[in-house]
């Protein structure tokens, strides 16, 4: 996890998920072993934030094409992944 990049819809950065593992690594494991054991993939996990950036060379341009989207996931489902 890069601590420089962009939390998702949660606020929650990778630098605090690494923060939290180091404090409570057995609750951390044990959450993440029970929704793999259950098949549960957390709805808030799924959530994402969409960012329209333009590109390169496309600034003076109309066209709604002009723009590509990014995703912020939330890092829980990243780490679930």
């Amino acid at each position: 996890m890069n601590n420089n990049k962009a939390p998702g819809t949660d606020g929650i950065t990778g630098n605090i998920y690494k923060q939290v593992f180091n404090t409570v690594p057995t609750f951390v494991t044990a959450l993440y072993n029970g929704c793999l054991k259950q098949g549960i993939f957390s709805t808030i996990w799924k959530e994402a934030k969409i960012i329209l950036c333009i590109k390169p060379g496309q600034e003076k341009s109309t066209e709604v094409t002009k723009y590509r989207p990014i995703s912020l996931l939330n890092y829980g489902g990243k780490v679930l992944e």
